[in-house]
């Protein structure tokens, strides 16, 4: 009898630690409010540590994306997610959109992030994702120019792919992203985010049933994008961990870094 291959089915794990950058951004008037600011110092403080080990306990290797404010301020919390063997992706200097900026000043946000990262773990990270999941006109020959050969913003696709220019591809794959694979949609508030929070139950049958059906999609990978300041916490952990191993059960299933997907699209 011949045997049935086994289904291949790649998950990326995408984890922001943007600590208080991300209110920083929406607000620069948020840096004289403490504890606005707490939501998220939490996540060096509290959340990174269980998450780290989670992760460790599942053998998961995911990629973290940290602006570069938050790289200088915690240096310690970088080397903590590097030394776990976990990728590094650039998160631009100061969690800001690229929309609106100049092509100067978005190459600063850009080589901000980049060089950040560089000075803490001697390495110079080739992963991107935009602060806003934004680009601009600019964004893909700053991208190219800068040597960044994986994004992770777009939302036009269940399958990874490579960018164009001129009708041509290019060396940038796309990891595509889902904000209802997301955690910022159903547990952010505060600020000017003021949304109806979800139970960790709701989410966990949300991310259950689209990874059941996607898993059946020929070249389909499932990206799921988190927080360290939102699914750190313990009862969300906990949903975490179930759905680890939900991802588990099913044959083929393989979690894998970022860069080391895109280094598989031809």
């Amino acid at each position: 009898m011949k045997e049935t291959a086994m289904p291949d089915f790649p998950v990326v794990f995408g984890i922001c630690l943007d600590a208080e950058a991300l209110w920083l951004a929406i607000n620069p008037e948020n840096a004289a409010k403490p504890v606005l600011l707490s939501h998220g110092s939490y996540a060096v403080r509290e959340g990174l540590a269980p998450l780290l080990a989670l992760l460790e306990r599942h053998g998961v290797k995911a990629t973290f994306f940290v602006p570069g404010i938050t790289a200088d301020r915690y240096p310690e919390a970088v080397l903590a997610i590097h030394r776990a063997g976990h990728e590094l992706g650039s998160h631009g200097a100061n969690h800001r959109t690229p929309v609106g900026l100049t092509l100067a000043e978005e190459r600063a946000e850009l080589l901000g992030g980049i060089e950040a990262l560089q000075r803490v773990t001697g390495e110079r990270p080739v992963t991107w994702r935009s602060p806003s999941w934004e680009w601009s006109a600019n964004t893909l020959d700053l991208l190219l120019a800068e040597g960044v050969t994986v994004s992770t913003n777009f939302h036009d696709a269940v399958r990874p792919y490579r960018h164009l220019r001129d009708g041509k591809p290019v060396d940038l794959v796309e990891l595509p992203v889902h904000w209802h694979l997301a955690d910022a949609p159903f547990f952010i508030h505060g600020g000017r985010m003021e949304r109806i929070l979800r139970t960790p139950r709701e989410v966990e049958i949300l991310w259950q049933e689209e990874f059941a059906a996607t898993h059946a999609w020929p070249g389909a990978f499932f990206h799921l994008t988190l927080h360290v300041q939102l699914i750190g916490h313990p009862g969300r952990l906990a949903m975490l961990d179930r759905l680890i191993g939900f991802m588990k059960a099913h044959a083929g299933t393989r979690f894998v870094t970022s860069r080391d997907l895109a280094a598989e699209i031809p």
